[in-house]
C-alpha cells in the first residue's frame, strides 16, 4: 500500500484538486483598491492604468490551460480569477470617476473665470474703479509714490490704488470702448506658471479710436476663502494685458 502523494497517473507530486493562488491576481486586487487615489488628483491616473494592465496579465495567468483531459474537462492553472476581475473593475471604475471629476471641475473653473472677468470689465466700463480695485491682486496695480507728508491710511491707499489702476493704458483702452460695446469672453485653459489660475481672452468692439476690436488677456486666480464653517472660491484678477499678437 502506497502512503505518499505520488498517486497521480502521470507520476507527479501534485495533489489532486489543489490550485495555487495567483500572486498577480492578489497584486491586481490591491492595485485596483489603490486606484481610489486617482479620484483625489488627476496626476494619479497612472495608478488605475497600471492596475488595469496588471489585472489583464493576472487574468491570463489564471486562464485555463491545455485542451482538457480524457473527460473533456479543463482545469485552471491557478485560482484568483475573481480577484483579478475585481481589481480590473475597481481600476476602470475609479479611473473613469477621476476623469469625470476632473472634467467637471475644469468646466466649473472655466465658467467662474469667465464670469469673474466679465464682472471686472463691467466695473471698469461703468467707472466703478473703486470696486474693480478690490477684485485685483496686488501685482496687477502698479505702485504709485506717496506725496511728501502723506500718510498710508486705508483711505489714502485705496485712492492711490484707484488712481494707479486708472492710469494703466489697458484700463484706459477698456474704458474707451464704453458699456455698449459687444464683449466676448473665452477661457482658454489653466495658466501653468501660476497655480489655480486660468487665462481668459476678451474681445471688445467696436472701440473709440480703434479700427479693430480690443483684444486682451486676463489671468484669473482662485483663492479659497473661509466664511463661517464653509469654504468658497474667491476669484481675483491676477493679470491683465493686451493679447499677444494684438
Amino acid at each position: 500500500m502506497r502512503t505518499d502523494l505520488s498517486d497521480a497517473a502521470d507520476g507527479s507530486d501534485v495533489v489532486p484538486g489543489y490550485r495555487p493562488v495567483s500572486v498577480l491576481a492578489v497584486f491586481a486586487l490591491l492595485a485596483g483598491m489603490l486606484s481610489a487615489t486617482a479620484v483625489f488628483s488627476p496626476a494619479l491616473l497612472l495608478v488605475p492604468l497600471i492596475a488595469s494592465a496588471l489585472s489583464v496579465v493576472a487574468l491570463k495567468d489564471v486562464s485555463p490551460r491545455g485542451d482538457g483531459d480524457e473527460r473533456g474537462e479543463v482545469e485552471d492553472r491557478k485560482t484568483g480569477r475573481w480577484w483579478a476581475l475585481a481589481g480590473l473593475a475597481l481600476a476602470v471604475g475609479f479611473g473613469m470617476q477621476s476623469v469625470a471629476t476632473s472634467l467637471t471641475q475644469r468646466t466649473v473653473a472655466f465658467r467662474r473665470a469667465e464670469a469673474s472677468a466679465a464682472m471686472f470689465l463691467e466695473m471698469v466700463r461703468e467707472d466703478r474703479l473703486g470696486e474693480a480695485v478690490k477684485t485685483c491682486l496686488p501685482q496687477v496695480i502698479p505702485p504709485m509714490g506717496m506725496g511728501v507728508g502723506a500718510k498710508a491710511t486705508p483711505d489714502v491707499q485705496e485712492r492711490q490704488a484707484e488712481a494707479s489702476l486708472a492710469d494703466m493704458e489697458i484700463i484706459q483702452n477698456i474704458r474707451k470702448c464704453g458699456s455698449a460695446a459687444t464683449t466676448t469672453l473665452r477661457c482658454v485653459g489653466a495658466e501653468v506658471r501660476f497655480p489655480d489660475s486660468w487665462a481668459v481672452v476678451v474681445v471688445i468692439g467696436p472701440c473709440e479710436g480703434r479700427s479693430k476690436p480690443l483684444e486682451i488677456r486676463m489671468l484669473m486666480q482662485s483663492k479659497p476663502v473661509t466664511r463661517g464653517q464653509r469654504m468658497f472660491d474667491n476669484w481675483m484678477v491676477a493679470g491683465i494685458a493686451p493679447n499677444v499678437g494684438q
